[in-house]
């Protein structure tokens, strides 16, 4: 079993459900101890939803920025012109996430994607 993974969320607001189960098998797998450590990346179209404050992937930010890192990548929101409304999130880190997912991989880190 994996002991530490990242959770890529780069699914398209079209596929909100998808985007939740990731964030909810990052939420209780921090809460129930199922991995040593658990990551969360925003990247792609994902992003959007954050940009555009929908309530249920906010709630689940809210949850998860108090137990866990919780990146959004910064190159990405540039191009699509939301990263000053990412950066208006509390406890949302945006950053260029290439190193940070790069960091990871070599550390062993398995990676989800939803």
């Amino acid at each position: 079993m994996a002991k530490n993974i990242v959770v890529m969320i780069n699914s398209g607001k079209d596929q909100k459900a998808k985007i939740l189960t990731g964030l909810t098998l990052a939420l209780v797998g921090k809460q129930k101890h199922l991995f040593d450590d658990v990551q969360v990346i925003f990247f792609g179209p994902s992003e959007q939803l954050i940009a555009e404050k929908d309530p249920d992937i906010m709630n689940m930010l809210e949850q998860l920025t108090k137990v866990e890192n919780v990146y959004a990548c910064q190159l990405v929101g540039d191009n699509m012109k939301i990263t000053d409304k990412l950066k208006e999130v509390k406890g949302l880190n945006v950053t260029l996430v290439g190193p940070v997912i790069a960091d990871f991989v070599a550390k062993g880190y398995e990676i989800l994607n939803f």
